[in-house]
């Protein structure tokens, strides 16, 4: 027999199977059967023979935790807290996390008065402590018996508080806000956080173009005002730098101008003043010696919330009344000396102290005019020398005499140029509250 010829027979075969286009479909598909095949060569014969049966036993066990142990740690850092109405230092100082004893020791001991003490209703206080709670640091402003506010800045240095004789580190950074008025004006500022000051700036800033008590549902504030920081917290708020008032679909806009370091105006969007100001000045023959503003003061050494313009001019200068009103006071007030205080309005008032003397036979009560000469420039009180402390007030609140009162002045060709270029960097900083949802403040 002719064996080879058999061997062809399955070459054929696999041959006809790979080159047929099923061939490897057909090969692929006749896998399983071969693995069955397979399966059941291998199978056990012994058909008693079975896998035995898996027990599952839960096992519960309570494990004891490590004990946590946080690392030590020396890290100091500041926190900051709204006085409420009825707080006492003690009880701030305890409701941020500073030990009871080292609270009681420090009102026992600290290096300044009681009455300095003494907080004040809707202030920040900040203090510095640590992770275990004790006080290593406290600042706040207040007022002093002068009626300016004094930075109260306080450390504690190898077991002993002390005040530094220093001037402190401030940094001034712009806020940017948006109000949505719902109810009054003063309501809806209040209840989205806006600080009483710049509320009665800008009640001041646009007294001759709108009654924002006037605002309705509806209307809108969007503010950039300067805000003074110390250790990180806010403790003051500066001036208001722009402002754009919404009221029955129109818009309102206001820029800060500053006419040299110490005053300067607010400029509407097309340059003109936007306040017009008291007809004339306090005094003549003058040069502003300080501004509105933080200062530091050259007789208490400290840093201090300077709330008026001080005019330095010869001692003797007549001082008038700039606007018409009535005299509320006429005599010595405590750190201003000889000070007189004038009403001109329901809201506004004004403040001159550190006189020489009065005019003749001014009282309380007397009716002035534009122009009455209301006494002489001096350096009673707490003065440096001769020199004028004019404050401006609104609704009680300071407010900057340059912006407020002062006759206002037009812009020179090259200060309008400089104008339209800072106004629209004011205006890009009020862009960036597009699309910012407006705090609300709705009445309860």
């Amino acid at each position: 027999m002719d064996y080879r010829k058999l061997l062809r027979f399955p070459q054929k075969c696999a041959h006809s199977l790979i080159n047929h286009p099923l061939g490897l479909f057909l090969l692929a598909g006749s896998l399983p059967f071969f693995g069955t095949v397979t399966a059941f060569a291998v199978m056990p014969g012994d058909k008693a023979a079975s896998v035995p049966d898996v027990v599952v036993q839960t096992v519960t066990q309570r494990l004891a935790l490590p004990e946590f142990r946080p690392a030590a740690s020396n890290a100091r850092y500041w926190r900051a807290e709204i006085i409420q109405r009825g707080d006492t230092l003690f009880r701030v100082l305890n409701r941020l996390g500073v030990r009871d004893s080292d609270a009681r020791r420090f009102l026992a001991s600290g290096p300044v008065s009681k009455d300095l003490l003494r907080l004040k209703t809707g202030a920040s206080i900040s203090v510095q402590t640590n992770d275990d709670g004790d006080l290593f640091g406290l600042s706040f402003l207040n007022d002093d018996e002068n009626g300016e506010k004094v930075l109260v800045a306080l450390t504690l240095d190898k077991g002993q508080w002390q005040a530094s004789a220093d001037p402190v580190e401030t940094d001034t950074i712009d806020t940017l806000r948006t109000v949505g008025i719902r109810g009054s004006m003063s309501s809806s500022f209040a209840r989205a956080g806006i600080p009483r000051e710049v509320t009665a700036q800008l009640d001041d800033v646009f007294a001759d173009r709108l009654d924002l008590d006037k605002l309705v549902n509806g209307d809108s504030v969007r503010l950039v005002y300067e805000t003074l920081l110390y250790n990180g917290s806010p403790i003051a708020t500066g001036r208001i730098l722009a402002a754009e008032v919404t009221h029955d679909g129109h818009i309102r806009q206001a820029f800060y101008v500053a006419h040299d370091s110490e005053s300067g105006a607010y400029y509407d969007e097309q340059g003109q003043p936007v306040r017009k100001g008291f007809s004339r000045q306090p005094v003549s023959n003058y040069r502003i010696s300080s501004g509105f503003g933080t200062r530091y003061h050259p007789i208490l050494r400290s840093l201090r919330m300077h709330e008026g313009v001080d005019y330095a001019a010869a001692a003797g200068t007549p001082i008038v009344a700039p606007a018409d009103g009535v005299v509320k006071s006429a005599g010595w007030q405590g750190g201003y000396g000889k000070a007189v205080e004038i009403r001109h309005s329901g809201k506004l008032a004004t403040l001159y102290g550190h006189m020489q003397g009065f005019a003749a036979g001014l009282k309380a009560g007397q009716v002035v005019k534009a122009g009455d000469v209301i006494g002489y420039v001096g350096s009673t009180g707490r003065s440096t020398g001769a020199h004028l402390h004019f404050e401006v007030k609104v609704n009680g609140q300071p407010v900057d005499p340059a912006t407020a009162a002062l006759p206002a002045q037009g812009l020179t060709t090259a200060q309008l140029t400089q104008f339209r270029k800072d106004r629209q960097i004011m205006s890009s900083k009020l862009a960036l509250l597009d699309g910012v949802p407006l705090v609300l403040a709705q009445k309860d």
